[in-house]
């Protein structure tokens, strides 16, 4: 009685393991398969990026920057109007 109950504990420890090792090479081949894949879409769009460069826009020049006493009054005049 011990004997079956051990042998199939074995048993069933011995499977778990080939499942749960099957389960990793699924997960690690998918991962390879992943960056693989990845990589070979950089260097496509880099490709694409070279025939069909994007238009820069030019920005107007930014205003004169605001000093923080201006930010921290509007600021407070938010609260002030929010109560």
């Amino acid at each position: 009685m011990l004997e079956s109950l051990v042998q199939n504990l074995a048993t069933l420890l011995e499977e778990g393991v080939i499942v749960m090792l099957a389960g990793m090479a699924v997960v690690f081949t998918f991962l390879i398969i992943l960056v693989a894949a990845m990589f070979v879409m950089g260097v496509i769009v880099k490709k694409l990026n070279e025939l069909f460069p994007a238009k820069v826009l030019e920005t107007a020049p930014k205003s004169k920057p605001t000093s923080g006493i201006d930010e921290i009054a509007v600021a407070i005049a938010a609260v002030l109007n929010k109560r």
